[in-house]
């Protein structure tokens, strides 16, 4: 069956033959992988950044973010059958004793670093024709969503966030863990801020998404689409949107660049919560100004959160939220899916990077 790897050790990529998977042990299910979406994180892995094949392997297949239909279960498999959809989570417990999260399926949370990822390190991933996964790992999807499912992976980013911005929320009893009337200032315009945006409209708060692309691109159109805000960079700075914004009491950071993000903290409210979401690259450091953020950590009563992966709650958060998406705002979902390609396409999307929000590479 056909693949798409990376080889580090050459620094090649290339459309291979991969052999075909069998079920093993009785909780195997077996996948006929429909689409694959990409993301930032496959393009620094085809730039060579990072990416670890499995072990006895020269080679790692990509994909982390994908949608199947089961083709055949194991004996002990009774939660899902043929033709079930279903999403594979992506990262996969250490096998050090002593990390506790990993030993209760936590991995999201793991402490040794020793976890493998489908399609990023040491694991292979989702973008072939077959894949066979342990049912404990694939999270089922309801049919309804099988046109936008793909979009599961990357909106649990988003929801692990909400699921522990809710858990912070416990310090205000006077608010309870509601979200309604909380002013949240998302930062990129990329799929993971859209749909983040998405996930904070959902949960009743009012938005306003700053990013780099004209005021007169699709994004501004999805924003207006769910009744939030799009700022352009281009016409306004980011410190002239935080002044003028009433009060933040969310700032949800989805572009992997520590100097707009720092600079942003700087329009977080009292009892504010600001998300981390992307990983800078280490070259440049922020002009930070360390004495002004601590006072305003500290007499602000502030949070500062880092979310990486997701567990299980979260995928299931995500196909809740997705189905309400579609409810409220099929359009703008539907925009966010902006190019699909073959799989024969694929060396070419993840070389060049385009305009569009969101490509898929059709795997069936």
């Amino acid at each position: 069956m056909q693949a798409l790897a990376v080889y580090p050790g050459t620094r090649q990529i290339a459309l291979i033959e991969h052999p075909a998977p069998q079920l093993v042990t009785n909780t195997d299910v077996q996948l006929r992988m429909l689409r694959a979406g990409v993301c930032g994180t496959d393009r620094e892995i085809c730039s060579f950044e990072y990416g670890t094949p499995p072990a006895g392997s020269d080679y790692l297949i990509l994909g982390h973010e994908s949608l199947a239909e089961v083709m055949s279960v194991g004996g002990g498999v009774t939660s899902l059958k043929p033709g079930d959809l279903v999403v594979p989570m992506v990262r996969r417990p250490c096998n050090v004793a002593t990390c506790e999260p990993c030993r209760v399926n936590r991995q999201d949370f793991c402490v040794t670093g020793e976890y493998t990822e489908r399609g990023i390190r040491g694991a292979h991933g989702f973008m072939t024709q077959e894949v066979v996964e342990d049912a404990r790992w694939l999270v089922p999807l309801p049919e309804v969503l099988r046109e936008v499912g793909v979009l599961i992976e990357p909106l649990t980013i988003a929801e692990k966030a909400l699921l522990e911005v809710r858990a912070m929320l416990d310090r205000m009893p006077w608010r309870g863990e509601t979200l309604d009337g909380l002013h949240a200032l998302v930062l990129g315009g990329g799929p993971v801020g859209l749909l983040g945006s998405m996930a904070l409209r959902a949960a009743g708060c009012s938005v306003t998404l700053v990013s780099r692309q004209s005021s007169n691109d699709v994004r501004a159109s999805l924003m207006e689409q769910i009744g939030g805000a799009y700022i352009s960079v281009e016409t306004e700075s980011l410190t002239q949107v935080m002044q003028r914004l009433p009060r933040t009491d969310v700032v949800y950071e989805a572009v992997g660049a520590s100097a707009p993000a720092f600079e942003a903290l700087q329009a977080l409210g009292p009892n504010g919560l600001f998300v981390f979401t992307g990983v800078p690259g280490r070259r440049g450091t922020p002009d930070l100004d360390s004495g002004t953020l601590m006072r305003s950590l500290v007499l602000g009563n502030q949070v500062l959160l880092g979310t990486v992966n997701a567990g299980r709650d979260a995928f299931e958060a995500a196909v809740a939220d997705l189905s309400r998406f579609m409810a409220r705002w099929p359009d703008a979902v539907r925009a966010l899916l902006t190019e699909h390609v073959p799989l024969t396409d694929a060396v070419r999307v993840m070389t060049t990077r385009g305009s569009g929000i969101k490509t898929v590479v059709e795997l069936a």
